[in-house]
Order: structure tokens, then C-alpha cells, then sequence
């Protein structure tokens, strides 16, 4: 592994674990740092993701944030949505995902610095219903664009008011099947490099350890301002670099 993909695995898996906008970066950063094919950076981010999201699990769950019953109602929503993603991610240009995937996460981080946010609720107290919806869009904007859940699912349970931390523990364990899913999709309708995957995953997994001690040693208001300011500074970079590509 090249000393660029292993500054990479470690910076995203710390972010990751810290705010769950890291699996954002992976995807582009083969794309652009390493010149991989974006559908197959995408595959290969997704199958590293089921690392990240076994480790990030299990350290939550040792924290005491994760609710099981959330996540298995989550789950019923992504399996079906990452599949999906993954089916529709290599009928798409590799410029259009990009496109794609900055606006998602523009729109996300602007929606949390800027909406006001209520009377923080408990993550059980969310809908069954609701949170179906939520792991199928999850899972599908995932698969389609990369980003292993995280940056998808964190934003909207803040945006309902949901606790940065409590949202950040649901999104490390729906990671899994979102991974699983997505790759069997890749599997069956591209392609996917597991070994160099697996690599990434691996030291992924050492930066999520990291990233949850450092999720909570912050205090809640300015780990819900971290992310919005991580997801808004991630969006640009990204629009600026199809930019000057075009």
C-alpha cells in the first residue's frame, strides 16, 4: 500500500469515527489522488466500509450510544436502497456522481449549520415507518455515490433532532449492511477490487477507534457544528475540483 492510500485510510477512518463524513473523501480521493476509475473507487469504498462499520459498531456499542432497535428498522430500508444504488451507480457518468455526491453533502452540512434546531429527541422515539424511509434513501444516495452511509444518515436524524452523538453511533452500524449490500450489487453489475479494499478497510478501522474517543471528549453543540463546517468544507473542494477539471 502506497504511503498516500495509507495517510488517506487513516484520515478518513479517524473522521469516520469522530462525525462520520469521512467515507465522503475515499471515493474522490482514488479518484483524483490515485487516478481509479470512480465506479470502481466507489466499489472498493463501499466493500472498505464493512470494516469500518464492524469496528465502529463495536466501539459505540462498548460506549453505550447505539440503539438496536433503530438500527434494525434502518436496516430494512437499506438493504433494498443500497442495491438499488449500486445498480444505478454504473449506469451514471463518473462527472455526474461527483456532481451528485457534492450537492448532497453542501445540502446536508448547510441544512445543520443553519436550521434551528429543537428539543433534541431520543433515537428511539423515531418512527418505524420513518426510519425505513431514512435507510432507504440512506442506502441508496450511499451505494450510488460511496460514501458508506455515515454522511448521509448523521445529518438527517441531527436535522429531526436527533443528538450528533446518538446519530453518529446509528450510522457506524448501519455501515455493515449498506457495505454488504452495496458490494453484492457491485459484484453483479461492475466490479469490485477486495483486496485493495480489504487494505483500506483495514487501516480505516485504526482511524475509527481514534475518531470515537475523540467524538466523545467534545461537547455535543460543537460536535454538531464540526460536522456541518466538515461537511460544507468537503462540498467545496469537491465542486472546485470538477471545476477546474472541466
Amino acid at each position: 500500500m502506497s504511503p498516500l492510500l495509507l495517510i488517506a485510510g487513516l484520515i478518513t477512518g479517524t473522521m469516520i469515527g469522530t462525525f462520520g463524513v469521512g467515507g465522503v473523501l475515499l471515493a474522490p480521493f482514488l479518484f483524483y489522488g490515485l487516478g481509479i476509475e470512480l465506479h470502481l473507487a466507489t466499489a472498493m469504498s463501499s466493500w472498505s466500509f464493512l470494516f469500518t462499520g464492524i469496528v465502529g459498531t463495536f466501539v459505540y456499542w462498548r460506549m453505550g450510544n447505539i440503539s438496536w432497535d433503530v438500527v434494525g428498522w434502518l436496516t430494512v430500508g437499506i438493504v433494498p436502497g443500497a442495491v438499488l444504488g449500486a445498480r444505478a451507480n454504473v449506469a451514471v457518468s463518473s462527472t455526474t456522481l461527483v456532481l451528485l455526491l457534492a450537492t448532497l453533502v453542501l445540502a446536508s452540512g448547510l441544512n445543520i449549520l443553519f436550521s434551528r434546531s429543537g428539543a433534541e429527541r431520543q433515537v428511539s422515539n423515531v418512527g418505524r415507518r420513518l426510519l425505513v424511509l431514512l435507510g432507504f434513501f440512506t442506502g441508496l444516495g450511499s451505494a450510488l455515490t460511496g460514501t458508506g452511509g455515515p454522511v448521509l444518515l448523521v445529518p438527517v436524524l441531527m436535522f429531526i433532532n436527533v443528538p450528533a452523538l446518538a446519530a453518529i453511533a446509528a450510522s457506524q452500524v448501519v455501515q455493515v449492511p449498506i457495505a454488504a449490500a452495496a458490494t453484492i450489487g457491485f459484484g453483479l453489475f461492475g466490479e469490485v477490487d477486495l483486496v485493495l479494499g480489504s487494505m483500506l478497510g483495514v487501516v480505516q478501522s485504526v482511524g475509527v477507534v481514534i475518531g470515537a474517543r475523540i467524538a466523545h471528549a467534545v461537547a455535543p453543540n460543537q460536535l454538531r457544528r464540526i460536522v456541518a463546517i466538515a461537511l460544507v468544507a468537503v462540498a467545496i473542494i469537491m465542486i472546485s475540483r470538477i471545476l477546474i477539471s472541466t
